[in-house]
């Protein structure tokens, strides 16, 4: 299926379909955030989601639509983190083998979850590296090659968050969220827009890895100028064949992009509400700041999308 042809109803049925694996998280009022910018803000708690991301929807949408012949040989993925811990959770659930490869400097809490259940764990130089020896190894052994962000099935299952807001907030005017490969927000515009068209929907990626934000100022993708960021889960390449760049490009309304020391001050201000945010999870709390009373008066969801950093590099960062 070409990213084209999601629908809303093709969401909906998604939503069907995870429903029983995972939780219709909370979306909750945050007062501080709504005084600070004269604004409704509310928080749409993915970091509560099983595995502490998002991640696990797209993965049981992805393997709850594998043919049979396609599950038994097992998956395959690269990752930073939170796409490999949640097709793992989600293998480990429907009894289908995972393998998963990881940069070498991937979180310490995340590569605990990883053994925890069960999948098969090599280390890389980088992220790129592992991406391309997956792909690799996918073509010699059978297994099925699950990309993070760039298939239907993880824009579906991004779509199913934005009807969970919508169910709980009707009036939402805009959604804010964390822009990284891009599954997410393809979803969340497919959704939201499908919907009401008028509801706004902004990502927001980081300064030193703003791939997204340089594609959609230009109109096409093309090479940019990465750096490493605290916020893993949003850095890196992306594919440039990416289905998410045409969605996204479509349908987004704004790009924002964020420092690392802005995420840094958003996870402290998480903390400060007992909720323990991962970097790339903390951006969109990141953007409100530099918003300021440009949001006044709006109704605001802002995706929180994981809580997976081991209690040592979080407390450095906000030491």
């Amino acid at each position: 299926m070409n990213s084209d042809l999601i629908t809303l109803q093709h969401i909906i049925q998604a939503h069907g379909r995870i429903k029983p694996y995972i939780r219709h998280t909370p979306l909750e009022y945050n007062g501080e955030l709504s005084r600070l910018s004269d604004s409704d803000i509310y928080l749409k708690l993915e970091n509560l989601q099983v595995t502490g991301s998002f991640k696990a929807r797209g993965a049981f949408n992805k393997l709850l639509t594998l043919e049979k012949n396609k599950r038994e040989p097992g998956v395959i993925a690269p990752s930073a983190g939170n796409h490999g811990i949640g097709l793992a959770y989600a293998a480990h659930k429907l009894n289908v083998p995972a393998s998963v490869y990881l940069p070498f400097d991937a979180d310490a809490s995340k590569v605990k979850a990883l053994e925890s259940y069960g999948a098969t764990i090599t280390y890389f130089d980088s992220i790129e590296e592992a991406r391309v020896s997956a792909l690799k190894a996918a073509k010699e052994t059978g297994y099925t090659f699950v990309s993070a962000y760039n298939n239907w099935s993880m824009i579906e299952a991004g779509g199913t968050i934005g009807l969970e807001i919508l169910e709980d907030l009707t009036e939402v005017d805009t959604v804010i969220t964390c822009l990284g490969g891009g599954g997410l927000t393809a979803g969340l515009c497919i959704a939201l827009k499908s919907i009401n068209p008028n509801i706004k929907v902004w990502g927001v990626q980081t300064k030193n890895s703003p791939t997204f934000a340089v594609w959609h100022q230009n109109g096409e993708v093309c090479p940019v100028d990465l750096q490493p960021s605290i916020a893993e889960g949003l850095s890196g390449p992306i594919e440039l064949e990416t289905v998410t760049f045409p969605v996204i490009y479509k349908h987004i309304d704004r790009i924002l992009t964020v420092t690392d020391e802005e995420i840094i001050e958003a996870m402290k201000l998480m903390l400060k509400h007992q909720y323990i945010v991962e970097p790339s999870g903390a951006a969109g709390i990141a953007a409100l700041k530099q918003l300021g009373i440009e949001i006044k008066g709006r109704k605001i969801a802002v995706v929180v999308t994981g809580r997976n950093i081991s209690w040592s590099r979080l407390l450095n960062l906000v030491k």
